[in-house]
């Protein structure tokens, strides 16, 4: 890592930081840029706003709103010549800097700011249809996984049936074949080159990527190792330290969904054989301990089945992430809601290795959510009924190790770019 200070022509105060994962460009603290190692933009800060970039050259904005939290936040997805114009100020500024040091900074400062200097606006659209070559749409991922290196062994989900799910209504669920399988893994890190050095874990999708046969996933995960290094698993710190100096570039570990009804249900020998290869954490949607509200919601599982997940998972040393959608049924569902979720999540043997998430419900485009409430008379939660159902829920949970409990957290699905 590298840091160069100084003062610009205008008298602001300007910080260069190129690391091996990205190269940041700060003026004042209240504008920044952020380059990965190949020197694609991927963030920016100024006038109060974040923006945040993704790999298909859109550009998400998100502001404070009226209201303080997550869900008061404003967000926008810019429109094309935005987008142009903030890329051309991130590119025309980190170019001001690289001529304004001129030869009077570390090589590893000048090497950074040249790779950034061989984008543009231009070369990032190029990118873009690029992207669309290498990826069926990146459609979410759990936020801890948001700088995850996205591999697809499947396309789409395998039930696609959620009401208040959009995802992957426009594809139909497609399994790749070993062979595709590992050819795509060669034509992702093409496609990411250096800037496979920001990415800090794998996930497997799409959806039911962990409902593989074993017979075919098993190969696909080693054919994930036999190209990326994996931090092994309970290496303590010095070894791990160790470890990370020979391997510069690696991943902590392979992630994935997984749902409780898959017709390729696996048992604790499954799991362990793929935590053996890299498989660290699984996200399941539980939404509701309410068996009626999953039957609104269009899921054909029990919270039984979820309960029994969890065990299996954990029996194979697999961490979880528990997702539970905050707000679902609205105002007829909401006591049954706190209360039976609540009653599962107690009975689940989590640890300081697993997550809780808050989803907020979302009408996301294609779901048809907002047509069962319509039909079924019942009224939506407002925000701030929301923001209490989090509380109470949280109010609800008793971890069987308060000192090793699970970190809850929100998570808001308008937030995700890849």
């Amino acid at each position: 890592m590298s840091i160069l200070q100084l003062t610009n022509a205008d008298g602001k105060h300007v910080t260069i930081n190129a690391r091996r994962e990205s190269t940041v460009i700060m003026q004042n603290e209240d504008t920044s840029f952020t380059f990965d190692y190949e020197g694609r933009l991927i963030g920016a800060f100024f006038d109060g706003r974040n923006y945040r970039r993704s790999l298909a050259n859109e550009i998400l904005e998100k502001q404070s709103g009226v209201r303080p939290g997550l869900s008061g936040r404003l967000r926008r997805t810019l429109s094309r010549d935005e987008v142009q114009s903030l890329e051309t100020r991130a590119y025309g500024f980190a170019r001001t800097m690289a001529e304004q040091i001129n030869g009077s900074a570390p090589e590893t400062i000048h090497e950074a700011l040249s790779r950034v200097q061989t984008y543009d606006y231009a070369r990032l659209e190029s990118e873009r249809a690029a992207y669309a070559r290498v990826y069926r749409p990146v459609n979410i991922l759990p936020p801890d996984q948001y700088l995850a290196l996205y591999l697809q062994a499947t396309e789409g989900c395998a039930y696609n049936h959620c009401h208040f799910c959009g995802f992957y209504r426009d594809r139909r669920f497609y399994i790749k074949s070993v062979e595709e399988f590992r050819t795509h893994i060669l034509t992702v890190r093409d496609f990411f080159g250096g800037g496979l050095s920001l990415r800090r874990s794998i996930f497997l999708g799409d959806a039911n990527a962990l409902t593989v046969p074993q017979a075919d996933l098993v190969p696909m995960f080693d054919a994930i190792t036999s190209q990326f290094a994996i931090l092994p698993h309970g290496l303590n710190p010095e070894a791990r330290e160790q470890w990370a100096a020979a391997h510069p570039i690696h991943f902590n570990g392979i992630y994935s969904f997984v749902d409780a009804f898959s017709m390729h249900r696996k048992d604790p020998r499954h799991y362990a054989e793929l935590a053996e290869r890299g498989l660290r954490r699984v996200y399941i949607g539980l939404e509701t301990g309410d068996q009626e509200l999953l039957r609104f919601l269009g899921k054909p599982n029990t919270p039984r089945d979820v309960i029994d997940l969890v065990y299996d998972l954990k029996a194979g040393g697999v961490a979880v992430g528990i997702i539970i959608l905050v707000g679902a049924g609205g105002t007829h569902y909401q006591e049954a809601h706190i209360r039976e979720t609540g009653a599962v999540i107690n009975l689940l043997p989590l640890d300081e290795n697993d997550l809780i998430y808050f989803s907020e419900m979302v009408d996301y485009p294609g779901s048809t959510y907002a047509q069962q409430l319509t039909r079924a008379g019942i009224a939506p939660l407002g925000i701030g009924e929301v923001e209490h159902q989090m509380v109470r829920l949280r109010a609800g949970f008793h971890f069987r190790d308060p000192e090793h409990a699970p970190k809850v957290s929100y998570y808001d699905i308008r937030e995700f770019v890849y």
